[in-house]
């Protein structure tokens, strides 16, 4: 390989190496915190009635919660989160437990940190399995 040859494959091998980052950049976000009850100090809202899961951001943005609603012995909980866009996430769920569980309906938040490629100013979608929530845009 001649010597004005080196530089561009340099090049070439940074860029295609920045690429391949940027790809994996969307990793699983695992929970910072998961409890039994909605997220403290945040009004549920109407749409929740009845059981409907939910999600909200916390702490200023900061972070995020997905409320699940299910059995008081064998909550529903997200096992992780995944970054598709700056607006737009994807949640797994847990396994169930396979034991013995209530037939009751209670809430149970599931808590995130805020991954730094999500923004806030703007709706935030959530897939999960079988629905999709929105996290309303912080305002101002």
């Amino acid at each position: 390989m001649n010597r004005a040859a080196r530089p561009l494959t340099s090049l070439v091998a940074v860029a295609a190496a920045v690429l391949l980052l940027a790809g994996c950049s969307s990793a699983q976000v695992k929970p910072v915190s998961d409890y039994a009850g909605e997220p403290k100090g945040v009004d549920a809202p109407a749409s929740s009635a009845g059981g409907a899961s939910w999600a909200t951001w916390m702490q200023s943005g900061k972070q995020f919660g997905i409320v699940l609603y299910g059995s008081s012995t064998c909550p529903p909980t997200v096992q992780s989160v995944k970054v598709i866009a700056s607006n737009q996430l994807e949640a797994t769920l847990s396994p169930a437990s396979g034991g013995v569980c209530t037939h009751d309906l209670v809430p149970h938040t599931t808590v995130f940190a805020t991954p730094s490629e999500v923004t806030t100013s703007s709706d935030v979608t959530v897939k999960l399995p079988d629905t999709t929530l929105t996290i309303p845009a912080l305002r101002g």
